[in-house]
């Protein structure tokens, strides 16, 4: 939403008051952003539906809007990806760098959206990136026609399988093996990024022992306690609030998860950061 420059102030400077007033000034940029992202974000799911871009044959989903903010497109990109599972570009039309259409690209796995962007370069005034995550200025009027090349790229590169959302699961482990000091040697492992996934663990006939519940601002994540008879522990679904219903009305079900330590008042207790649920 701004320069990075007031970050590394804030961690570099010597003023206490200086920096109090950075914090506080980046604070609520940061509710901003957040604000700001899931507005469009918002825009965007309606567009998605609206216009079928979510239709089982898509194989990519690259959408416009007025007045994005270039700051968090990304971002929201990146919550495309994660509810969608296709490789998605977020392309704002107006307030552009000279006046130009701008955008920015997330990935899934084994799709190198660089070189997607650039088999559809004729479009382009300038672009780069990665494979996970890129950038792009598009020549003004040719967003229809980027559009329409990067999709036919991407059917000709993903396959129907590959577009259907994947969980990997490390291992498949009752509830009481996860002691602070199992978490704390898995975290050993890190730091973790894209080529070293955090682990993710899986647990299969738990039940509920404290009734799940929406937590939350938007009351849109989740908080419940589980037990497999062997041991209990706390869990949190981010953005999974709307499971909380099914969840009252089944006995036992499956969840994914990663395990992490939870320190309260001089108590480190393992909790678990939900992947996944899945019903029997």
């Amino acid at each position: 939403m701004g320069h990075a420059r007031l970050a590394v102030e804030l961690l570099t400077g010597t003023s206490p008051l200086r920096c109090r007033q950075i914090a506080e000034y980046l604070k609520e940029q940061n509710t901003l952003r957040q604000q700001c992202g899931q507005k469009i974000f918002k825009e965007a799911c309606q567009q998605i539906v609206s216009q079928g871009l979510n239709h089982p044959d898509r194989r990519s989903i690259v959408l416009a809007g007025e007045n994005w903010h270039q700051g968090v497109l990304g971002i929201v990109a990146a919550r495309i990806v994660d509810r969608f599972y296709r490789p998605a570009i977020v392309v704002n039309l107006a307030d552009g760098r000279q006046g130009v259409p701008q955008g920015s690209g997330r990935s899934i796995p084994g799709f190198c959206l660089l070189s997607a962007i650039r088999a559809c370069s004729d479009h382009l005034v300038a672009f780069g990136g990665h494979t996970m995550a890129a950038g792009l200025t598009l020549d003004a009027g040719k967003v229809d026609a980027f559009t329409e090349d990067f999709e036919a790229y991407a059917c000709h590169n993903l396959k129907e399988e590959d577009v259907a959302c994947k969980l990997c699961i490390d291992a498949v482990s009752s509830l009481s093996r996860f002691t602070p000091d199992l978490v704390r040697q898995v975290q050993m492992l890190g730091p973790f990024g894209q080529g070293n996934p955090r682990p993710v663990f899986a647990t299969r006939g738990v039940r509920w022992i404290s009734p799940p519940r929406r937590v939350g601002v938007k009351e849109d994540h989740l908080q419940i306690a589980v037990s497999d008879n062997t041991a209990a522990i706390r869990c949190v679904g981010f953005n999974m609030g709307r499971l909380e219903k099914r969840l009252l009305e089944v006995d036992s079900f499956n969840i994914a998860y990663q395990a992490q330590l939870n320190t309260y008042n001089g108590n480190t207790t393992v909790e678990f950061v939900l992947q996944d649920v899945q019903f029997e």
